[in-house]
């Protein structure tokens, strides 16, 4: 029922001056790309060219739309010129003398298709020969300079292969969607050459979009293989007067002034650097003695900075129109915007007389001041589940929460194993035990961690840090179902065990984070029961949400794309034509696939074309062992003689990277799960998937988000237990076309609700103010009274430790009676001393 390649048309530009000996190696590859060529616009904007680059193009490649400029207009002004003539929905820019790899294309489209904040990328640039690099990523320092990241580094040495957010990328090997670029204004044509990309890049984020770079996406550049044409003044005038727009234009009103002054003076700075002279023989002032005049001569570089100062003055009025601009529409904070420059007071020159002045002008002008960040506090996520390529829901979780919040705070993800995966914006260590974690959790500030993980590991609780505890899986309600087959004292047993880790998590932890208001209300509850809401916590906030707040799974902001067969005409018994019904997820105890079977053997008689298919069985966690419901299913399905015929398994489990191509190539996602209590405040996971994924949702009734897909109206929710309405609404799915393609509609609007930077916001908001509001360090007693007699903190501590033993041996009942007994002796014995006073 779904296109999946319906890939979107990418309109690649071109600027060409007098390049006509590096265009036929960059067409040529274009040709070659890993894209349907119905799907690409080539546009090549000629600024008067004098050798025969245009009959070249014209005889070799008719595909080519021309525009052709009388005169060098610039890079900024052509290739804006082409976007407001360009049909596709994302503008690729690409210098002539570039060759681009056959995923080029691709590889920068994947971060930011249909992603409304992450709306550019930018590609790895190698030498031509492939064996040095030429742009690995971009750093801006105070003045606006831009620099490219291990700018001829051997690729052997290259460590640049994973997705992270930049202030520019290279602007003639980027992409960005057409319509955004049109509405800031695409490339500042006033800039000519040189910067336009730092430019458009620092303007980007000061609107509110990000800046991502693609690693896997390459081009081969040789080297100034046009901009050789320019001369070394000319070039500085450029990159001096293009820096000075740039700060002019897109540092807020606070910073602007320490920033420009610093940057006038480290022009002088430079200029001094090539203009040799005694200024002191130059002038006697004193009068007494006649001075002939030294000769002193200027050279063109350094004239040419003086130049471009001098251009500033003569632009003002019309720069101020452009700042007004941009600065009416800022959508995010120069503190922000700074955590991405890296090179903030990189000196653009290593003549030490320059990098003295350089250091005097930084500290002295308050630049240090102004790119002083607010204190980054140090987060260590742990992760109990194994973080590698093929991931399950935890580990996904954790792994998201470490690269959304790196962008504001320093983030270590420690894991339990030796990780295949590349190497991340956030720094990635194994933790083997208890000593090595303590390690670990001895650089951090703040600890967030899965709340069983603390069973595990003494050093946790002993850490001191503020602790964020992840309590989104109601692992205890999960074991009833999970234990259901066992007898009644080993159930016993484990629900005991389990009910002490719980109130053990609630004791330590500051702040703890669910995935639903349904959820929040049931730990409410038991919090509430182990007295931790009491009249301290309510002083701290009286809504709770510093105790405890919502954060869901999250989604990827970015749309998924198909990128490989992987379903259809790939698994025996599923044909491009058959409609696929995918279960997203491992088969679990607590779920009901069984019903499901049942149904699917219903709907073989009635359509046959109509398929399901099982995503995953084996667990990428070795640990976890294969629970009864698997062969339970499995045998269902083969007594009922359906397997292989319109119910299939895959055995394995599909690498976190590639589960995006079976949802694509499916047509609807189900869960169908029992009636019972750990159903009502569950949260399931692979649901988001099919939001994201844009699939219609099949699910039995009973927990949170069937609820949402029957009152935003994303599928059919059918009655617990019945194969029966199962079975029709697997029917009416694949039969009702317009009732299908509503469900896609609403799905649409729905899915951005859940993005993981938005997800994540309650976290975030914690970090940067912190609160201890744990037991362990908030005894009810040690306070003051009004006469200043303090309780003594030994009594106190007594009495937390007697708190801890009643939780564990009586129960939060008897406890929380214990509390108040003390209490209420407590305040007596003060009543009788005010009294006696």
């Amino acid at each position: 029922m779904k296109d999946v390649l319906e890939f979107p048309l990418v309109s690649i530009i071109v600027v060409n001056h007098d390049g006509k000996d590096y265009l036929s190696q960059c067409l040529g590859s274009i040709q070659s790309l890993d894209y349907s060529q119905e799907k690409i616009e080539i546009i090549i904007v000629d600024n008067g060219s004098r050798d025969s680059s245009v009959d070249l193009i014209r005889s070799q490649y008719k595909q080519v739309k021309i525009i052709r400029n009388d005169r060098n207009t610039g890079f900024a002004a052509a290739n804006n010129q082409a976007a407001k003539t360009a049909k596709g929905k994302y503008l690729a820019f690409l210098n002539n003398d570039t060759m681009v790899d056959a995923r080029w294309l691709i590889e920068l489209l994947k971060p930011i298709y249909k992603d409304k904040e992450t709306v550019a990328s930018g590609s790895k640039v190698l030498s031509m020969d492939g064996k040095k690099v030429d742009f690995g990523g971009g750093m801006i320092n105070f003045e606006g300079k831009g620099f490219q990241i291990d700018y001829g580094l051997p690729v052997k040495k290259d460590r640049h292969y994973q997705y992270k957010y930049l202030p520019f990328v290279n602007g003639g090997a980027m992409m960005i969607n057409r319509d955004i670029f049109l509405e800031v204004g695409g490339f500042d044509s006033d800039f000519f050459a040189y910067y336009e990309d730092v430019d458009l890049g620092w303007r980007l984020w000061v609107l509110g979009y990000k800046v991502v770079f693609a690693p896997k996406s390459i081009v081969y550049h040789h080297h100034h293989g046009t901009s050789r044409k320019f001369s070394e003044d000319k070039l500085r005038f450029l990159k001096e007067r293009n820096s000075l727009y740039s700060i002019f234009k897109n540092y807020d009103d606070i910073n602007l002034s320490r920033a420009f002054s610093g940057t006038l003076a480290n022009i002088f700075n430079r200029v001094f650097v090539d203009v040799h002279f005694d200024y002191k023989k130059f002038y006697d002032l004193s009068g007494d003695v006649e001075v002939k005049d030294p000769e002193v001569s200027i050279s063109k570089e350094p004239l040419s900075s003086l130049a471009a100062a001098r251009n500033f003055f003569d632009e003002l009025p019309s720069l101020v129109k452009k700042r007004q601009e941009i600065q009416s529409k800022r959508k995010r904070d120069d503190k922000a915007v700074f955590s991405y420059f890296k090179a903030q007071f990189m000196p653009v020159s290593s003549d030490p007389e320059y990098q003295k002045n350089h250091s005097e002008i930084l500290k002295n002008l308050g630049i240090h001041k102004v790119f002083e960040k607010d204190i980054r506090r140090s987060l260590v996520i742990i992760s109990g589940e194994v973080v590698s390529n093929t991931m399950a829901g935890p580990a996904i979780r954790m792994f998201n929460f470490a690269k959304v919040l790196s962008e504001h705070m320093d983030v270590m993800l420690a894991i339990p194993n030796e990780t295949d995966l590349p190497e991340q914006c956030f720094k990635m260590v194994r933790y083997r035990d208890d000593g090595s974690l303590k390690q670990i959790l001895s650089q951090a500030d703040l600890v967030l961690c899965n709340g069983m993980m603390l069973s595990k590991y003494d050093s946790i609780k002993e850490s001191k840090k503020y602790l964020i505890i992840d309590i989104y899986d109601p692992y205890n309600l999960a074991t009833l179902a999970e234990q259901e087959g066992q007898n009644m004292k080993e159930r016993l047993e484990v629900h005991s065990s389990i009910q002490k880790y719980f109130n053990e998590q609630f004791y330590y932890g500051d702040f703890f984070i669910c995935a639903s208001e349904r959820q929040r209300d049931f730990w409410l509850g038991m919090l509430a029961a182990l007295n931790r809401v009491n009249p301290f916590s309510y002083n701290i906030d009286p809504s709770l949400k510093r105790m405890i707040d919502i954060v869901p799974f999250g989604l990827p902001s970015n749309k998924p794309l198909h990128t490989s067969d992987v379903l259809k005409d790939k698994v025996k018994g599923i044909s491009r034509k058959d409609f696929v019904v995918i279960w997203g997820g491992g088969i679990y105890n607590w779920l009901d696939p069984l019903t499901l079977i049942e149904a699917m053997e219903t709907v073989y008689q009635k359509n046959k074309s109509i398929k399901l298919y099982f995503m995953g069985i084996k667990h990428p966690n070795p640990e976890v062992k294969e629970l009864d419901m698997v062969g339970k299913t499995v045998k269902l399905a083969r007594k009922l003689g359906i397997e292989g015929k319109n119910v299939f398994f895959n055995f394995d489990w599909v690498d976190y990277d590639s589960r995006q191509n079976y949802l694509l190539e499916a047509d609807a996602g189900i869960i169908t799960h029992p009636g019972h209590v750990e159903t009502r405040f569950s949260f399931r996971t692979r649901v988001l998937d099919y939001l994201w994924t844009g699939l219609p949702i099949i699910s039995t009734e009973g927990d949170h988000l069937s609820d949402m897909v029957k009152i935003d109206g994303l599928g059919i929710v059918a009655k617990v237990g019945s194969s029966e309405e199962l079975a029709k609404a697997v029917l009416k799915m694949a039969g009702d076309k317009k009732f299908y393609n509503r469900c896609i509609k609403n799905i649409e609007q729905k899915e951005g609700d859940f993005t993981w930077e938005k997800v994540c916001r309650p976290i975030i908001d914690f970090c940067r103010d912190p609160v201890s509001n744990a037991l362990k360090a908030n005894d009810l007693e040690d306070s003051t009274n009004s006469q200043g007699d303090q309780v003594s903190k030994g009594s106190g501590r007594r009495l937390i430790n007697r708190f801890f033993y009643h939780l564990f041996h009586s129960g939060p009942g008897k406890t929380a009676r214990y509390v108040s007994n003390c209490i209420s002796h407590k305040q007596t014995w003060k009543d009788k001393r005010i009294r006696n006073d």
